[in-house]
């Protein structure tokens, strides 16, 4: 009787155990258990393991990229960058919420309808020589942007000869990051094919014409850089980037830096036959190029006219270094640059739906020993939306 008595006191013992490492063991699921009565044990998944720093990847997916969440467990370093970002982002891009709304939402698709065309007016300072003033046909361009926070990309080829199969003479690539205290942009556009001779030298007298000329290519390479001062009232983003939305009209004093590499060519031998003759230069190919260091001070207003509606302009002139240099007919030189550059919008906002339309243009005025060049680069684009 004894030796059965201890065999069933050593299977109790043994069952107790293998229960109590089924309930505080490690898996991949914990299981606590919770005992209603006598008999009825439920058993309560713990999902411990969606905290632990090698799933921080979907921890943020799941708040939707939410990185101002402080509940978020991810490795040392990972939350020292979040950490980094939520400091730069309390100290740049703060805004005072009475006068401007930030959208919960990270990303946005931007589908964009963009009309462009450039006027070169290059004035020559000695009588032998021509003075010339050029202009492109508008052209047109569709493209899209898409966006996560402050950073962007956009890209917009030429329609025309894309639906038509022909190569892409004009493009135009930016990219951009904007938060309350800086805006920040780098471009390229890039022009060849089909624009319009208005003016050579004394040919008809000096009249204004409109010759068809297939010989004008150009090329511009530009980063600008702003800071504005009243950052906590004016959102620059609330009228071209459509992050945020204005809600009571404010202005700001802005303050940057421009940089500005432009190419500009004229292929003489595409001259109509009856101007060739008032050409003097012997080669066929005429090119300019410059480099601009300049320093931009001006003022943005954003004006809240009715609810969800917003008007935006923006002027920004600027003074700086220009280093000119024209191929085989002037010799390199150091100038004054005088730029400007200048902004409109108008905005609507839906919900999480926007469409507006904005207009700017680029001026670039430097000069050499021979020739004085104001170069206008000039655009209209329509913009429709939505964050998600």
């Amino acid at each position: 009787m004894k030796r059965i008595l201890l065999i069933i006191f050593y299977f109790a013992a043994f069952l107790g155990m293998q229960a109590s490492e089924a309930l505080t063991g490690d898996s991949v699921t914990y299981r606590t258990g919770i005992y209603l009565g006598d008999t009825v044990m439920v058993r309560v998944d713990n999902h411990r393991d969606s905290l632990k720093p090698d799933n921080w990847v979907q921890q943020l997916i799941k708040n939707r990229f939410n990185v101002n969440d402080t509940t978020l467990r991810c490795p040392k370093f990972v939350d020292f960058c979040l950490d980094l970002y939520r400091w730069g982002d309390k100290t740049f891009n703060s805004y005072d919420s009475t006068y401007v709304y930030s959208c919960p939402k990270k990303w946005k698709v931007t589908l964009k309808f963009n009309s462009k065309w450039d006027t070169y007016h290059l004035h020559a300072r000695e009588k032998t020589e021509p003075s010339m003033f050029f202009n492109t046909d508008p052209r047109y361009t569709a493209g899209f942007r898409i966006s996560f926070m402050a950073v962007g990309f956009e890209y917009m080829p030429d329609i025309d000869n894309l639906l038509e199969g022909r190569e892409i003479f004009h493009r135009r690539t930016r990219f951009s990051f904007t938060c309350s205290r800086i805006i920040a942009e780098a471009y390229y556009n890039k022009n060849t094919g089909t624009s319009r001779l208005n003016r050579w030298g004394n040919y008809k007298e000096g009249r204004l014409i409109n010759e068809k000329f297939d010989g004008l290519s150009s090329s511009t390479l530009g980063v600008d850089v702003f800071y504005v001062f009243n950052n906590k009232k004016y959102a620059h983003a609330a009228a071209y980037c459509f992050s945020k939305i204005q809600r009571r009209s404010a202005g700001s004093f802005i303050l940057g830096l421009q940089y500005a590499n432009q190419d500009f060519s004229i292929d003489l031998s595409c001259l109509p036959l009856d101007i060739v003759p008032h050409n003097p230069w012997p080669n066929k190919l005429f090119r300019l190029h410059h480099y601009d260091y300049a320093i931009n001070i001006g003022y943005g207003y954003n004006w809240v006219f009715h609810h969800n509606w917003l008007f935006n302009i923006m002027a920004s002139p600027s003074i700086g270094l220009s280093h000119t240099v024209i191929d085989d007919i002037d010799t390199p030189g150091n100038k004054m640059a005088c730029n400007i550059r200048a902004r409109m919008a108008l905005v609507r906002n839906a919900g999480n739906f926007f469409y507006g339309l904005n207009a700017s243009f680029n001026g670039f005025f430097s000069w050499s020993k021979k020739f004085m060049l104001l170069n206008l680069n000039n655009d209209a684009t329509f913009s429709a939306g939505f964050r998600f």
